[in-house]
């Protein structure tokens, strides 16, 4: 099961993961941002506190994103992967999402990756000192339901 894994991650962890990881409460607050996704999405910083679909990410406030993850809350089973494309202020961003509903936690992980599913390229100067162990490898292109 991913979720308590996920659950117990310190945001020095959260930061030695290639892909963009963002975890949100039920009804939206951005409660962690790891360093991938905000430098990756050029976001002043970890928008913590603020809400995903109306104030840091607009563009994902539609139902292809916006009630697939709120559905998947509402029926306390989510585990999806899709591709999706930001609107950002100089370009569109093209990325892979994969959803992950927390029951224990009652919140949501989001996971981005290029659109093949790699990881980000982190700069040397951004990438954390620790290094991921393979229990980080969190493959966006296997689905798992929990």
């Amino acid at each position: 099961m991913l979720a308590p894994f996920l659950d117990r991650l310190t945001d020095e962890e959260l930061d030695a993961i290639p892909y963009g990881v963002v975890r949100l409460d039920k009804s939206g607050q951005v409660l962690s941002c790891n360093r991938a996704e905000a430098d990756n999405a050029g976001l002043p910083g970890r928008p913590l506190g603020r809400h995903f679909f109306t104030e840091v990410y607009p563009s994902a406030n539609v139902p292809e994103f916006h009630d697939r993850v709120m559905d998947g809350v509402q029926h306390g089973r989510l585990d999806a992967t899709f591709s999706f494309t930001f609107s950002c202020d100089l370009m569109p961003r093209r990325v892979l999402v994969r959803a992950y509903y927390a029951g224990r936690t009652d919140s949501v992980w989001l996971f981005f990756a290029k659109p093949d599913g790699s990881p980000f390229d982190l700069s040397p100067a951004l990438t954390p000192s620790i290094r991921p162990t393979p229990s980080h490898g969190i493959d966006l292109r296997t689905s798992r339901v929990a």
